[in-house]
């Protein structure tokens, strides 16, 4: 009897026991799902060119709201300038953005800067910016001298040469003048601008003018097929007859029209 008594409280014991000691667990990372996001919105924005001459007109456009969306999109749009990111921003105007979102603001590029646009949803509270860099300059014609060349009493027998450094020159038509004076009629030459470094004439090229026995303009225009390579000019005088000289006075001056630019 007292061994089964014993046996019961034991077993009571235990079975307090059992209840007593807590549960363990191990920690194992649990994924939160992320908080669903609503539409995306934004704005894309631009100006029509990278550089304009000033006073063209143009026309900033893009879109702005919703930009998953084709609809529900419609609010103001607010445009200002500025010269560069620190600088103070000069308001343009507004433009209504359709429901796409969709707006164009037309104006006239007078100055070098930023354009920053401004977009609120005509019922919500969602905004937009954006910006786009526009670069303005003005422009003038200038004559540029390329090569001149000079010499005097030359006997050119066999021939005289003059030759040119390289130089790259604008795309376009070059000026030439050339005043040549030989005691021998007939006397001819030509002139070119060249790339080939064996001065090669070739009939027909334009970036070449011959003068088979010096007859011809002293003034005309060359038109190379390439901007790089050098000026060439040779002469050659009519072989003069027993007792009598070889001498000529050649000059030529290149030069080229081009447009300069300034930023403003």
């Amino acid at each position: 009897m007292g061994n089964t008594r014993l046996l019961a409280a034991g077993g009571a014991l235990a079975a307090t026991m059992a209840v007593a000691v807590p549960v363990v667990t191990l920690d194992r990372a649990v994924a939160v799902p992320a908080p669903a996001r609503g539409p995306a919105s934004g704005m894309e924005f631009s100006a029509p060119h990278d550089e304009v001459e000033a006073g063209t007109p143009i026309v900033l456009s893009g879109r702005a709201g919703y930009l998953n969306r084709a609809t529900g999109n419609g609010g103001r749009v607010d445009i200002f300038f500025r010269k560069e990111q620190t600088a103070p921003k000069v308001y343009l105007g507004s433009v209504t953005a359709g429901s796409s979102g969709k707006f164009r603001f037309p104006t006239r590029a007078n100055a070098t800067g930023e354009y920053v646009a401004h977009y609120q949803h005509r019922k919500l509270a969602i905004t937009a910016d954006a910006t786009d860099f526009l670069a303005v300059f003005t422009s003038r014609q200038v004559d540029r001298r390329l090569f001149s060349w000079t010499a005097t009493n030359l006997s050119c027998l066999p021939t005289c040469k003059a030759v040119g450094p390289d130089q790259l020159i604008s795309a376009g038509p070059v000026k030439v003048k050339l005043e040549r004076k030989c005691l021998q009629p007939k006397s001819g030459g030509r002139i070119g601008f060249t790339a080939d470094q064996k001065n090669a004439y070739r009939a027909g090229d334009l970036g070449w003018r011959d003068f088979p026995e010096g007859d011809g303009p002293t003034e005309f225009e060359l038109k190379p097929t390439t901007v790089k390579g050098h000026f060439y000019l040779e002469w050659t005088s009519a072989t003069p007859p027993q007792g009598q000289f070889s001498s000529c006075d050649i000059s030529f001056a290149v030069s080229q029209t081009s447009t300069d630019k300034n930023y403003v």
